[in-house]
């Protein structure tokens, strides 16, 4: 489950709140609270959107490569 915990890092990284990303994907909070817990996972639209704000690549969050 690398995932949340990439979420997590590029969040800080960026110094961005899940307030301020939930905003950025037009979504809720609550949704992407549930992706850095791992309860849920983004659909693919909303994966390349994070990779867009956070600067990142899909391998990256994905934990694929570092």
């Amino acid at each position: 489950m690398q995932f949340p915990d990439n979420l997590r890092r590029a969040m800080l990284e960026n110094n961005i709140s899940q307030a301020k990303l939930a905003e950025k994907l037009n979504t809720t909070q609550a949704t992407i609270s549930r992706w850095v817990k791992g309860v849920n996972e983004p659909d693919l639209e909303s994966l390349f959107l994070i990779c867009k704000i956070l600067d990142r690549t899909p391998d990256e969050l994905l934990g694929f490569e570092d």
